[in-house]
């Protein structure tokens, strides 16, 4: 009887291994063509073409060259930003340098927009192709942004070379995400994104380096360190990086995927998104929220991004994100939410806390830069440390993301508590608020490429980076137009306040304000002028950054609110860190 059994058993392994044999294999050209249509059509959930299964050994064959080509991943995603944060603690330098002060916010703008918009189509070509060419193309862009920006003479080839820059950065980034999560086992992937983040400290003190460049050289060298950093980069890439193909259009000719492919998703996607950040960027800023210019980059980008996610979710054969991304669990689209929010919060801080530095406390470029070190050294620190904690306590990942997010609303919120005579406490809110916001940023990419099928690594990581920031151009939007509208009745009325009390007649105030506020250099010609009382208007001027911007800092509190709720219902992750290995380097 038990021999029956046995022979039953080998009975069925055989006819199990036969279902399982690769169609393509199969002289039959029509069942090749069924395998390679649902290839593309329908997602290996169960990662049956993994290199190491779920119960193999979790082994990383650590070779010199796959060490270096580890190395130059993270040297990808970093370098993919760091022109960013240079470009952000230069914008003075270079506004004085190529004479654009009404329109240079478009700088980091056009970077940021995109690398939002090409990410996601990005992500789904690299996907179907393999990562090796398209990261080298990115690599490529980065540097020749860097190099248009760089050497610009106005400041329309300045917007240039950071929109080159951004689309670029956004394939350089999700590379990074995707290409160092796929090739350790999913319950290390935690610890592969700490190492990654440990790669950004040398870049920390970004504003340190902007302002004493700028001030003592020329902020040009902050574009020729980023043009250094990422030709060592690509080099390094187009040397080690040679990733093992492992594509949803495994088997496909070039020519056949180019037949099957998401056109029109790719469109729609880069267009709505476009249109929509254009209009968030310009409302309020260069163009008023109800003008003609505004409200059609708004109203026809969202019905794009609308039409977009109903084609995808209904219409598209082949779509760029397949629903599979998200079915069976929860956690892909709570860490997308919860990205939103972060990026929201990490946009405040990255583009008030300079402002702050600069404008609340005294402007001497050496302050400005050391106020800036903690808080910078901190958000990387919780970036490796949260990452680090995911793969550490693989059952607790929603205790570990729901600490960083109290970390980050608790302590952003408390930097309404800022004014000009109190340096030291602002600096170690800030300093643990970027612990929070470091928390939040890369590793809700973690938790979500945990979950995610292999064949749709970096699908998942490109739309996190795009989710993030679009969250930070919303935040933003939503920050600045607080902000703007708080300090042009402020700022005014405490400069004035201040002035009076140091003894400027009542009678010249009005006019020594208008001096003061329109044309500094010439306010020793207005009336009632005196030192004292130019100091007691400059201080009146701080006061009045430091009120407007305690309104943003409140209004972080809702948005990590709302980051807190997301992460309370993030289910646990443990079932999916295993030690598969999605792909060999």
């Amino acid at each position: 009887m038990a021999a029956l059994e046995d022979i039953k058993r080998v009975e069925a392994t055989i006819l199990g291994h036969i279902a399982n044999v690769d169609p393509v294999q199969s002289p039959s050209g029509e069942k090749k063509i069924l395998m390679q249509e649902n290839s593309l059509s329908t997602i290996d959930v169960e990662n049956r073409a993994a290199h190491k299964g779920d119960d193999s050994d979790g082994a990383v064959d650590w070779t010199v060259r796959n060490v270096f080509a580890f190395i130059f991943l993270c040297m990808l995603y970093t370098g993919s930003q760091i022109i960013l944060y240079f470009v952000g603690g230069s914008l003075a330098f270079i506004v004085a340098d190529l004479k654009a002060p009404d329109t240079a916010v478009w700088l980091p703008v056009a970077n940021t927009l995109a690398t939002a918009s090409i990410a996601p189509y990005t992500g789904y070509l690299q996907d179907l192709f393999g990562k090796r060419y398209i990261a080298l193309f990115g690599s490529l862009l980065i540097s020749i942004g860097i190099l248009v920006l760089g050497t610009a003479h106005g400041f329309s080839q300045g917007v240039a070379g950071m929109a080159l820059a951004g689309a670029g950065a956004g394939i350089g980034e999700l590379t990074g995400l995707a290409g160092i999560s796929e090739v350790v086992p999913v319950k290390h992937r935690g610890y592969s994104m700490g190492i990654m983040a440990t790669f950004i400290f040398i870049f920390t003190p970004y504003i340190l380096y902007s302002q004493l460049l700028g001030t003592h050289s020329t902020w040009r060298w902050t574009a020729w360190l980023s043009l250094m950093y990422n030709g060592l980069t690509g080099v390094g890439l187009f040397i080690f990086y040679h990733p093992r193909k492992h594509t949803r259009a495994e088997g496909f000719l070039s020519r056949e995927i180019l037949t099957k492919m998401d056109y029109l998703g790719g469109f729609l996607s880069i267009v709505g998104l476009t249109l929509f950040l254009v209009a968030l960027q310009a409302g309020g800023y260069t163009h008023p929220w109800h003008s003609a210019y505004v409200l059609c980059c708004l109203i026809v980008g969202l019905a794009l991004i609308a039409t977009w996610i109903v084609w995808e979710a209904i219409f598209a054969p082949y779509p760029m994100v397949p629903g599979a991304l998200f079915k069976g669990q929860r956690i892909v689209a709570i860490a997308f939410a919860t990205a939103f929010v972060g990026g929201m919060n990490f946009y405040s801080v990255l583009n008030f806390l300079p402002m702050a530095w600069s404008s609340v406390y005294p402007n001497d470029p050496i302050q400005v830069g050391l106020k800036g070190l903690a808080p910078a050294i901190s958000m990387t620190i919780g970036a490796i440390l949260f990452n680090v904690a995911l793969s550490t306590f693989k059952n607790n990942n929603r205790e570990v993301l729901l600490t960083a997010a109290v970390i980050m609303t608790a302590c952003t919120g408390a930097l309404a508590a800022m004014t000009p005579d109190n340096p030291k406490l602002t600096v170690a809110l800030a300093t643990l608020s970027g612990l929070g916001v470091g928390g939040m940023i890369v590793p809700t990419a973690t938790v979500a490429l945990l979950v995610t099928p292999d064949a749709l690594l970096t699908t998942t990581a490109a739309l996190s980076l795009t989710v993030r920031s679009v969250g930070g151009a919303v935040g933003y939007c939503t920050y600045y137009n607080i902000f703007r509208n708080k300090l042009i009745t402020k700022l005014p009325a405490l400069a004035a306040e201040y002035a009076i009390k140091a003894g400027l007649p009542l009678a010249d105030a009005k006019a020594f304000i208008t001096i003061l506020l329109g044309t500094p250099a010439m306010i020793t010609t207005a009336p009632g002028f005196s030192p004292s009382i130019l100091e007691a208007a400059e201080l009146g001027i701080r006061w009045a950054y430091a009120d407007s911007l305690h309104f943003v800092w409140y209004t972080t509190i809702a948005f990590g609110c709302c980051a807190i709720i997301c992460c309370i219902f993030l289910p646990s992750t443990v079932k999916y860190q295993t030690n598969r290995i999605a792909v060999a380097l």
